[in-house]
Parts: structure tokens; C-alpha cells; sequence
């Protein structure tokens, strides 16, 4: 069993891209494993976007299926049929957005956490940001906090405490842009295959949140979207 030193949480997005360059620059390629999940989202094309990205840097990847997320978490990101609101919609509580898929994260730093122990490694990646985080109560440092110290107490206590790190956590979209393009033309070059539109296109749809938020940054950070060019 290869050993690693850390697991990248890795949809293919915005985010866990410029979130794997961060990893890549502290540790090297070959010591990353990405973890790429399928949880009966909306489109294939994140899980392509993240085959690819992961393999023009070198990264070995590793795919887990979470579908049962698909008959349970009552969002629009695993429900083809229902559309997208950033303001949620009357009968989810305190309107959190449509697209927020519960217990998604807990699920994924979990899974993640075991992948780590798998192969030796005690640290996990993962791009949530607060800032940006569009009332998701799952990409709070509370949250990241708390699944920190329950992964550890789940795990062998030989391995050491789980540590997760989330160098997004603080950062508006306009301070991600800017880290990207410090992280130099790899990591640029990679967001030009990320997707992180809702309705599955790249370049975005340019109107759904997260297309409207991904322009807002590029636009916020002076720089042009290499993912439009």
C-alpha cells in the first residue's frame, strides 16, 4: 500500500484546485493522493474536470461513490429536477440555499479521514471557505474544528491526530483568485479545466450563484477567468 503524506479533497472546482496547488506547494506531487467523490451529483463533468486536473499535476487520484447522498440529502446539486436558489426556498430552514446538500461535508472529511489512515497520512485538504460559504453550516472553522477532533478519536491513536487543513477558510473569492495566481502557471492553467458552474458547463453558465460568484472574484482580482479563454 503506497503511503502518502496528505489527502486532497478533490471535486474539480474552483476552489479544490487552487486548494490541491496549495497542498502541492507544501509537500510535492508524489506525497498527495486527490480524493475525488461521487455522490449522485448533478453532472459527470466535475468528476472529468477532476481526472484531468489531478493528472496534468501529477497527483494520484483515487475515486469513492457516496451515492447514497443522492437519496437523502434533498438538494438541488443531487436533484437534477429542482432548480437552484441562493436564497433558498420557504420549507428549508432559516432558507439555507438549494443547493446545500446536508451533511455533505461530514460525510467527505469523514471518508476522507479513513482514506488518510489507509495510507498513512494524517492530514486532510479540503477548499471549504466560510467567507464565501453562502450560509453552508458545514464549511465553518467551527464545523472543520469539530470533525478534527472526532476524526482523531476515531482513528488508531498510533497514527497521530487527524489534522485537517482548509487554507480557504478565510479568504473571499477575490483573495482566492489571488493566491492561484501566487501559486504560479500550473495552478492557473488547472482552473482553466475546473468547473464550478451548477448547471455543469465550462466555460459557466454565468448566471447561477456560483458562476456569479466566480466572475465576482476574477472581476474583484482585476484578472481574467482562465476557464473563459
Amino acid at each position: 500500500m503506497k503511503k502518502y503524506t496528505a489527502v486532497v479533497l478533490f471535486s474539480g472546482g474552483q476552489d479544490s484546485t487552487t486548494c490541491l496547488h496549495y497542498a502541492i506547494k507544501q509537500h510535492g506531487a508524489a506525497n498527495l493522493l486527490a480524493l475525488s467523490i461521487a455522490y449522485n451529483q448533478r453532472h459527470a463533468i466535475e468528476m472529468e474536470a477532476s481526472a484531468q486536473i489531478a493528472e496534468v499535476a501529477g497527483v494520484d487520484r483515487v475515486k469513492h461513490s457516496l451515492d447514497v447522498m443522492g437519496q437523502v440529502g434533498d438538494s438541488a446539486l443531487v436533484n437534477a429536477g429542482e432548480v437552484i436558489h441562493a436564497d433558498g426556498r420557504d420549507d428549508k430552514d432559516g432558507k439555507l440555499p438549494t443547493s446545500w446538500v446536508p451533511g455533505r461535508n461530514m460525510m467527505f472529511l469523514g471518508l476522507a479521514s479513513m482514506v488518510a489512515v489507509k495510507h498513512k497520512a494524517r492530514i486532510v485538504y479540503a477548499g471549504v471557505c466560510q467567507e464565501d460559504y453562502s450560509g453552508y453550516p458545514d464549511c465553518r472553522q467551527e464545523f472543520v474544528e469539530a470533525m478534527q477532533v472526532a476524526a482523531t478519536l476515531a482513528m488508531p491513536t498510533s497514527l497521530g491526530p487527524i489534522e485537517i487543513k482548509t487554507p480557504l477558510m478565510n479568504l473571499n473569492k477575490k483573495q482566492t483568485v489571488e493566491l492561484a495566481d501566487r501559486l504560479g502557471s500550473d495552478c492557473w492553467l488547472a482552473l482553466g479545466h475546473s468547473v464550478t458552474c451548477y448547471e455543469g458547463q465550462r466555460p459557466g453558465c454565468g448566471v447561477c450563484p456560483a458562476c456569479e460568484l466566480r466572475a465576482k472574484g476574477f472581476k474583484e482580482a482585476g484578472m481574467i477567468d482562465p476557464a473563459t479563454l
